[in-house]
């Protein structure tokens, strides 16, 4: 399916309903959605859009009521939870608004977790590690543990944990939302370097400066798409 025009996500129709007992709550109204390999997008909507919603689903972390999403040709609507919790694992990368980092873990341990839920031999995990510090500007601050760091470096570990896997896309929530205007376009242009290295990039946000740093910015608007340039 994703080689129809390069595209690693497609969505078509989907919706998503909660169901509150005998209320329904529409939070996604047949959206369509192409994102092609390595392409860099921006998702931008208000509070309550649906964006999350939306990243929920791009993400593996939900699937829709109705409708159809292929990720890298994978029909997601067709798998349990232990096969969705693989693909998230393998093909996708998170980069959260709270870093998530474990606090009693230097920048080298933060960054290696996921490999070692897969069984990664230890010094695979800590060359990898190194490898991705260093990557994102973090080669001096490797034994430092998160208290140690500024936001923006914490973010940093967080992009290099998500990069360490070698996901086939990156998803940023809101990932410049608790940084400082400086600390945020150095975190955008990891963002646009790793794209011009050949990642897929989908960036979930509500300001319109860091929307701009995608190829193309999708608004989202009472649980629709109502726009895309």
């Amino acid at each position: 399916m994703s080689n129809e025009n390069n595209s690693i996500i497609i969505m078509r129709g989907v919706k998503k309903i909660y169901d509150l007992g005998e209320v329904k709550v529409p939070a996604l109204k047949n959206v369509n959605l192409t994102v092609k390999e390595k392409e860099h997008i921006s998702i931008m909507g208000p509070s309550g859009s649906g964006k999350t919603t939306l990243l929920n689903i791009i993400g593996c972390l939900d699937k829709p009521t109705e409708g159809e999403y292929f990720l890298d040709s994978v029909n997601i609507n067709q798998l349990d939870d232990d096969k969705l919790s693989e693909i998230r694992n393998k093909k996708i990368g998170f980069v959260f608004q709270n870093y998530n980092l474990i606090p009693q873990l230097n920048v080298i341990e933060n960054i290696g977790l996921p490999l070692i839920y897969r069984g990664i031999e230890e010094k695979e995990i800590v060359e990898k590690a190194k490898y991705y510090a260093n990557l994102v500007g973090l080669g001096d601050r490797m034994y430092h543990r998160p208290t140690e760091l500024s936001g923006g470096q914490q973010q940093r570990v967080a992009i290099a944990r998500a990069l360490v896997n070698e996901p086939v896309m990156l998803l940023g929530d809101e990932p410049t939302g608790n940084l400082d205007t400086k600390t945020g376009k150095e975190i955008m242009e990891i963002f646009i370097k790793l794209n011009e290295m050949g990642r897929t990039i989908v960036i979930i946000t509500h300001d319109p400066k860091i929307a701009e740093y995608g190829q193309r910015v999708v608004r989202i608007l009472d649980g629709e798409i109502i726009d895309e340039r």
